[in-house]
């Protein structure tokens, strides 16, 4: 059988050596960066929460003395992801005026990157103590962006030590940083930082990333600071103060700058028409020139300090205060990029963050909407564009195979043709179905004009909706958060995931056929018959384990059928099984074997089959090697097997299509025992749905109790039936195999056992040397008809088999763990005589590899 992907495998592995061999890289390298030209270090105590840590880190800073001994002394504190570097050109201006101390605050640069606490309250106390270390008594100050708010809290700490300060495209009052909410921005930095750290530890980038600019420490120095302090400190601010910013920035939006000069009155604004955030970049010298003459201002005793202000300044600083303003200009057009990029990955999740940055006033109500719906619009559009471009081929490829199965194009390629664009208005309210609506209408090159109006209408409506309830709830979450804001970043997640829920559960329980489906999935999850194996199996494998201890072989369950490798645990020949029941004579279907050849040469074999067995049509073909029904399919016509023999490409069973019913028979057979035990039966019946003459298949699968909770796998499997009307009273059979993944109803059977059908069966089984143990799916005329052991063999499965009866609704988890882990523990025991008797078992680690090869396997889907 062929592999799902032959590299993964090796592709993983390499992933994995890589990230070890940068993990240890890692360990390897010190904990601070590169030291720049000027540069050196001292060790300085580490704060966490303002308390120290204990321990020393390393500080790296530049020291420029000035032309003249008696020259002020000024601090230059960088932003961040940089580090000191960001302010070399402004350095370059200012140096030989006055010396000049530049630090790398901890965590960027060349000082240790690896600290407790990141945050500008942290930054300013490790500054503090800089200053104390080089003996400076007194500096005037300079922050650019980031920096701004260390250098504010500096004077908070130590007043003495601030003669004056200058912030530079600074930050400061916590409603104009990004979305004005510190819950709401803390769980954003949050969510930035976690992702970072993610990226950080489990790929492999040998170091790059922890000494590069967009890291941990700049994700954490967001994430670890708290501006809601800041304006207050500027209230309460007594000194000089210069704020420079430029009125086009849109990382620090100017309405901060007018914020911060109204506050604190005193201070003198210049400002840059045209410039942005970048001021020491590319306006240096004019940064440069403003601070310099602030400094000799100050110097002077010139510059205004609030107390020397009247009280009717104070008043009409305090007089001029407004609200802040929804963002404008480019300030707004950031917002709209983010968003529409948002949609992108998620339409709903980018409507509810329009919603709350609406709710905190950071964007007007419209604007949010109207980012959504263009981003909606857009992203919609380009689905089309790519089903109209790309068409079917790029299933099969990456990425759109990652995102949209094959199954589900030919469902909404169906739903297209039937139902016309129309479909377009529904799937807006049905989440998961617009990616293979709009690709299908791609790819069935629906007209544009008529695709476009009748998205742009639902869009119109939708959108709208999502973003009022966002808006509305927002605030009230927002709240909510305030008084638990340890917590905010997981209540704040909370919120995107209810909100999610709302849109991804609620919705569709706003119609019949939404409410069907939900039912389903209700039942599946309920009912302990459609749990998935990883819910059922936990106790099973722990008994295995056991069993395994118990006998000091782990893997000597494999013993429970010597005839079949590994006992029949996987990949098992169901040819060589077949052969081996050929003593059985009658009691086995006719069968021949088909090898991996060209399809028209298989198609001749089969017609030669066919013609010496004296067989037609219908029958059964399945791949050799394939387990739970995988790939098995009744076909009923020749083109139906020319196709199926043309897309698979592994060997394949040609089997008569035996008729009657379908029971799976558990039988075993302890090898000192002359006769063996027909332990349970599994009464397998196919599930079906009659007609009223007016409804289509699709509603009576819905609407029927049974095969609803299969709904999913049905109305793939009937997907070019799903809209016919079945006439009054037609039975339409929606299983044809006796599987019960693919929807089959297994009940307990165990009543219908008689001493001629254990004869029978036990009869059947000795005729197949090293058989012990395992479960035969066969099919027999009626249950009078098996009770007299008349029945014929479709298969027989070997030590993997369970024990399906244990799926009878009837049935609960603790009856199904009780019988499989007696099931096991026969196997350990069937096991154990054989191994009495001379036969070694298979190596643990030989099983182990046989589950992981078996694990990457191609599944042919027929």
């Amino acid at each position: 059988m062929p592999r799902k992907h032959p590299y993964r495998r090796w592709l993983w592995v390499a992933f994995l050596l890589l990230l070890a061999a940068s993990t240890i890289v890692r360990w390897r390298l010190p904990n601070e960066g590169e030291l720049l030209p000027d540069q050196q270090r001292i060790p300085l105590p580490e704060y966490a929460d303002g308390e120290p840590t204990g321990r020393d880190i390393q500080i790296a800073y530049r020291d420029l003395p000035a032309n003249d001994p008696d020259a002020p002394t000024l601090v230059l504190i960088h932003g961040s992801p940089m580090g000191s570097k960001a302010m070399d050109q402004l350095i370059a201006e200012l140096r030989g005026q006055y010396r000049l101390i530049v630090p790398d605050l901890p965590g960027f640069g060349g000082s240790t990157i690896d600290i407790a606490d990141y945050s500008v309250e942290t930054h300013a106390t490790n500054v503090r103590d800089l200053l104390d270390m080089l003996e400076v008594n007194q500096a005037h100050l300079v922050g650019y962006s980031q920096g701004g708010g260390v250098i504010l809290n500096l004077e908070q700490i130590a007043p003495e030590r601030v003669a004056s300060m200058t912030m530079l495209a600074s930050i400061g009052v916590q409603e104009l940083e990004l979305l004005g909410d510190y819950t709401l921005n803390h769980a954003l930095y949050s969510t930035q930082w976690l992702g970072l750290w993610t990226l950080q530890n489990f790929f492999p980038h040998f170091g790059y990333m922890d000494h590069g600019l967009i890291n941990v420490a700049y994700a954490r120095n967001f994430s670890d600071t708290d501006q809601r302090p800041l304006r207050g400190i500027l209230e309460n601010y007594d000194g000089p103060l210069l704020i420079l910013h430029g009125e086009k920035d849109v990382m620090v939006p100017f309405a901060a700058a007018t914020e911060h000069a109204r506050i604190a009155p005193q201070a003198s604004l210049k400002t840059l028409p045209d410039e942005g955030h970048m001021i020491p970049f590319t306006h240096q010298d004019w940064a440069a020139g403003r601070i310099s003459e602030f400094v000799e201002t100050v110097e002077r005793s010139e510059a205004k300090v609030r107390s020397q202000l009247s009280p009717e300044q104070l008043a009409a600083a305090q007089a001029n205060a407004t609200p802040p303003e929804p963002a404008r200009g480019w300030g707004l057009v950031f917002y709209f990029v983010v968003l529409i990029i948002g949609s992108f990955i998620s339409e709903d999740l980018s409507c509810i963050a329009a919603g709350i940055l609406a709710s905190q006033g950071v964007i007007d109500f419209w604007s949010a909407t109207i980012a959504s719906l263009l981003g909606i619009f857009l992203g919609d559009v380009g689905l089309y564009a790519l089903g109209r471009w790309l068409g079917h081929p790029s299933l099969h490829r990456a990425p759109m195979k990652w995102f949209l199965k094959e199954q589900d194009l030919e469902a909404a390629e169906e739903w297209f043709k039937r139902r016309g664009p129309a479909l377009i208005l529904i799937t807006r309210f049905i989440p998961g179905s617009r990616l293979p609506t709009y690709f299908a209408a791609g790819v069935l090159r629906a007209p544009f004009g008529q695709f476009t109006f009748y998205l742009m209408i639902a869009a119109v409506v939708w959108t709208p909706i999502l973003v009022g309830a966002s808006m509305f709830l927002g605030q009230t979450f927002l709240d909510f958060f305030a008084r638990f804001e340890k917590w905010a970043p997981l209540l704040f997640l909370g919120f995107i995931i209810t909100m999610l829920c709302i849109t991804k559960l609620v919705t569709p329980l706003m119609t019949w056929e939404g409410r069907r489906l939900m039912l389903g999935k209700w039942r599946r999850a309920t009912r302990w018959e459609f749990w998935p194996f990883w819910a059922v199996y936990p106790p099973v494998i722990a008994s295995i384990l056991w069993q395994g201890l118990k006998h000091r072989a782990p893997a000597l369950f494999t013993l429970s059928n010597p005839a079949m490798p590994m006992g029949g645990l996987v990949e098992e020949s169901k040819s060589d099984i077949l052969r081996g029941l050929a003593g059985a004579g009658d009691a086995i279907g006719l069968w021949t074997l088909l090898p991996p050849e060209p399809a028209a040469e298989r198609l001749a074999k089969l017609d030669a089959f066919f013609a010496k067995e004296n067989l037609s049509y219908p029958v059964a073909l399945k791949p050799d090697i394939g387990q739970r029904g995988e790939g098995v399919a009744i076909i009923k016509n020749r083109a139906q097997a020319e196709d199926y023999l043309t897309r698979c490409p592994q060997p394949v069973i040609a089997q008569e299509f035996l008729p009657g019913h379908e029971y799976g028979v558990f039988y075993y057979r302890l090898p000192n025992e002359k006769t063996g035990v027909t332990w349970g039966i599994t009464d397998k019946r196919f599930t079906s749905v009659t007609g009223d003459g007016e409804h289509s298949l699709r509603h009576l699968i819905l609407a029927d109790d049974r095969a609803v909770c299969s709904a999913p796998h049905f109305l793939k499997k009937h997907i070019k039936h799903l809209n016919d009307v079945p006439a009054k009273g037609e039975k339409f059979v929606l299983a044809e195999l006796g599987t019960h993944c693919r929807g089959a109803v297994f009940l307990d059977g165990s009543h219908l056992i008689t001493p001629e059908l254990s004869a029978r069966v036990d009869a059947v089984s000795q005729h197949y040397a090293g058989f012990y143990f395992g479960r035969y799916d066969v099919r027999a005329e009626s249950e009078a008809a098996l009770q007299r052991g008349e029945f014929r063999v479709i298969e027989l499965n070997g030590v993997s088999s369970e024990a399906t009866w244990i799926y009878d609704p009837k049935h609960g988890a603790p009856f199904g763990w009780k019988t499989l882990i007696a099931q096991w523990r026969i196997a350990f025991q069937i096991g154990a005589q054989n191994r009495a008797n001379g036969i070694a078992p298979d190596k643990t680690i030989d099983v182990i590899r046989l589950i992981i090869h078996q694990r990457g396997l191609e599944v042919f889907e027929a």
